[in-house]
């Protein structure tokens, strides 16, 4: 079965929003996504035998942002990409295409606040995602933010599920290529299937704030029995 099996537009009195069918299987943003006991599973893997990996996993390691959000007890890591179904991971820009040397080579990582309003993502970006030599593309920038608002907008939404309606990306420095950066996100309000959100991309030691985002979430009215949500 395949991941969709209809997806169309349909225009209401106040947004154009997605209308899916009964079969359709979203990736899973809710109580029951397996990415708590994906990260025990991952914490019990290996170095990377790759010499250039390894010695991202080395540097990921010694981090003190990442040294402080593991010690912390208000967050909590999960797998990234973790809520995946294996055809979503295998079709997937970030999880899968972006993955190889000089892209985003080393799996992020991933930790949420317990409630799932706020989220952050230590990545290194690697010296192939640029516009310009040496300095990251800026839709690069904003698909990796635009991602990032919907892991805290959708386990929020009914069905835990939603669609990108309106982003605004504002670009403050340029991020250089070949280094770990935070991007961080938290949801502002929900109201009724539609879920706002702001997150940015910034330094991982000192906070500076690279690139900043706001979106506008819509989770998708689902064919079947009628529910008001």
């Amino acid at each position: 079965m395949p991941d969709v099996t209809s997806e169309v537009y349909t225009q209401d009195s106040e947004d154009q929003v997605h209308e899916v069918g009964p079969n359709v299987r979203m990736s899973n943003h809710g109580p029951d996504s397996d990415e708590q006991q994906l990260i025990k599973q991952r914490l019990a893997e290996p170095l990377p035998t790759d010499p250039q990996e390894r010695l991202l996993a080395e540097q990921e390691n010694a981090l003190p942002k990442v040294q402080e959000l593991r010690s912390s007890e208000e967050w909590q890591e999960v797998v990234a990409y973790g809520y995946l179904s294996e055809s979503a991971k295998k079709h997937s820009l970030t999880a899968t295409s972006l993955r190889g040397a000089g892209l985003i080579r080393r799996r992020p990582l991933k930790f949420f606040n317990k409630e799932k309003t706020e989220c952050i993502i230590i990545a290194h970006l690697g010296t192939n995602l640029c516009g310009h030599d040496g300095i990251i593309h800026g839709g690069l920038l904003a698909t990796l933010l635009d991602e990032h608002l919907a892991y805290v907008t959708l386990p929020s939404l009914p069905n835990y599920t939603g669609f990108t309606a309106n982003l605004n990306v504002d670009y403050r420095l340029p991020v250089k290529s070949n280094q770990w950066v935070m991007i961080r996100g938290k949801l502002d309000r929900v109201e009724g299937r539609k879920a706002w959100a702001e997150a940015w991309i910034g330094h991982v030691e000192d906070g500076t704030k690279y690139t900043e985002a706001k979106a506008l979430y819509i989770s998708p009215r689902m064919e079947g029995p009628k529910t008001n949500f």
